[in-house]
């Protein structure tokens, strides 16, 4: 019997590695994208993977201390079995990724250079080309898809923007296209061409939302689509209120400053020159992201400036240590007029990922047949209510591997997530439910209302303030700007609504008027996912209407 047919749509890691793993395996894939196949977050990231090899287990680190931080970060809502599965694997990735070209640095004795970042209890971060690794490890994927497209493997389709799934009762079938070669992120064209394409699987590899956030470490293209897309067909959309903020942006120009910089040494200091970590969390500057992030928004929300200094770690470590560990931050600073090893950098938190996502099982499969997810717009149940720095490429590759390697045969469906241990409730409405006299919104509106209410920290008040207003925007048309300004009011009602119906503090969403944690039911914490008002819930869920925010 002869493999299935797959649509992947998007070119982060999870997509590359999905595609590169499906041709492989025989499958006839086709690998959509709206940009170049560059253009993704997964270009711009910094830090590493997280994995436990032999170097470090002859160190005194292993795969259950790396659980037990990912729990710990995650502040116990994660899917217990789902880290163990991505810890327990992520050697292999390693490995994988090595053999198709991916060049890990390593130290001078030979081995791999293990680095440490917040909350990780031993040093264990695979870095590349000091703190280009998204780079290295999407460019050797891209080569990987280019040589599989010129085998005849592989079909590669740059600028190609999926607007709609396609369905054939409740069973995805495959996508409609909107293309045009010469368009671009926030083009207001309209598209050269419409088409559709079939196959016996679609993956949605879309990646993160940070164009909802006035602030983002995202780049443009990050607009939420494929949890839009999922949506509309019927998916469950799981643990929408964790939004992480990484705790260092550079303001001005917008630049990432990576962890690994504070996991070298490097500490976070007030206009006055004093450390405040310390008395905060007993890791201080290496505490998780959503303590460090609402540490500095507090300082700031009340007038102050915060700054990263690493100048003691370049005294430490002698001149030229920085540039040589983070040539790329480096010269992207020196472009903005900072130099870490000579003086304080000003930095300030942004959106930089999504917990929430589409909710997919341990091969992928969403709640609709014939749709998996992969990589940040699914929700594995992995990263809890606060993700571990550099978990996210990790867990894009598990996942991507097991849902190409647990596809069936062709037509044959490839099944449905289970829904039995996470409460569902019912979704916000669209504007055309919500209200027949729904208001256009601009991007930068859309951006402004979510950074003051979907932010740091939240209240009750605010968030329904900000379900109401999202209830009352929309965004009409047929180009990709509006598409996917459409997309994102789709992902911020989600949000506003995941927000309101949790009414306690854990992980990343923390309420002011709720500061407490909340009471776990069967010895945890309990995880709840949103399902479309227009389809129905899984008859094996358990649903509860609750309050609405």
């Amino acid at each position: 019997m002869s493999p299935g047919s797959l649509l992947i749509v998007g070119s982060g890691i999870a997509g590359l590695y999905a595609a590169v793993t499906a041709a492989a395996r025989g499958h006839r894939t086709t690998l959509l994208t709206k940009d170049r196949l560059r253009d993704s977050n997964t270009w711009y990231a910094q830090g590493g993977i997280a994995a436990v090899g032999p170097l470090g287990a002859s160190r005194g680190d292993a795969v259950a201390h790396h659980v037990a931080d990912t729990l710990t970060a995650g502040a116990g809502l994660n899917d217990e079995t789902a880290v163990r599965r991505i810890c327990a694997g992520a050697w292999a990735q390693v490995q994988a990724l090595s053999e198709l070209g991916a060049g890990f640095d390593t130290a001078p004795e030979g081995e791999y250079a293990l680095g440490l970042e917040a909350a990780h209890s031993h040093a264990r971060i695979l870095h590349a080309h000091g703190d280009g690794t998204g780079r290295a490890l999407a460019g050797a994927l891209i080569t990987a898809c280019r040589s599989l497209e010129a085998a005849g493997k592989l079909e590669i389709r740059e600028n190609a923007f999926v607007s709609r799934l396609l369905t054939d009762g409740h069973r995805v079938t495959g996508v409609q296209v909107l293309s045009d070669a010469h368009s671009h992120a926030q083009s207001g064209a309209g598209f050269a061409g419409t088409g559709e394409l079939h196959a016996d699987a679609v993956l949605l590899a879309t990646g993160g939302i940070g164009q909802l956030y006035a602030a983002t470490t995202n780049p443009a293209g990050a607009t939420g689509d494929g949890v839009a897309l999922a949506w509309e067909a019927g998916a469950l959309v799981a643990d929408a209120e964790f939004v992480q903020f990484h705790p260092t942006l550079v303001p001005a120009g917008r630049f990432m400053i990576s962890e690994a910089v504070r996991g070298e040494g490097a500490v976070l200091i007030d206009g006055t020159g004093t450390r405040f970590m310390q008395g905060i969390h007993p890791d201080a500057e290496l505490a998780p992201r959503d303590v460090v992030a609402r540490a500095i928004h507090r300082v700031r929300s009340a007038g102050g400036a915060v700054y990263l200094d690493a100048t003691a770690v370049e005294r430490r470590e002698g001149p030229g240590f920085l540039a040589r560990r983070f040539p790329g931050i480096t010269a992207a600073l020196g472009a903005l007029g900072h130099d870490l090893a000579l003086a304080p950098v000003p930095v300030a938190p942004a959106q930089h990922y999504w917990m929430g996502g589409i909710h997919v099982d341990d091969a992928g499969r969403t709640t609709v047949p014939g749709l998996l997810a992969a990589g940040e717009c699914s929700n594995t149940g992995v990263h809890g209510a606060n993700r571990l720095a550099s978990n996210s490429l990790l867990e894009a590759l598990v996942y991507a591997w097991r849902a190409v390697t647990h596809l069936p045969v062709a037509g044959t469906p490839t099944g449905t997530a289970d829904t039995s241990l996470i409460t569902t409730h019912p979704g916000p409405l669209t504007p055309e439910e919500a209200t027949a006299e729904a208001s256009c919104v601009e991007l930068s509106a859309l951006q402004e209302l979510a950074t003051a209410y979907l932010g740091v920290e939240r209240t009750g008040a605010e968030l329904r303030v900000a379900a109401k207003q999202l209830a009352s925007w929309s965004s009409p048309g047929a180009t990709r700007a509006t598409l996917e300004l459409s997309n994102l009011l789709t992902v911020g009602r989600i949000i506003a609504h995941a927000a309101g119906l949790r009414g306690d503090s854990i992980g990343a969403h923390y309420r002011l008027d709720a500061p407490g944690l909340p009471q776990p039911r069967n010895g945890r914490p309990a995880r709840s996912a949103l399902f479309n008002p227009r389809t129905l819930p899984r008859a094996d869920s358990r649903t509860d209407t609750g309050p609405t925010p």
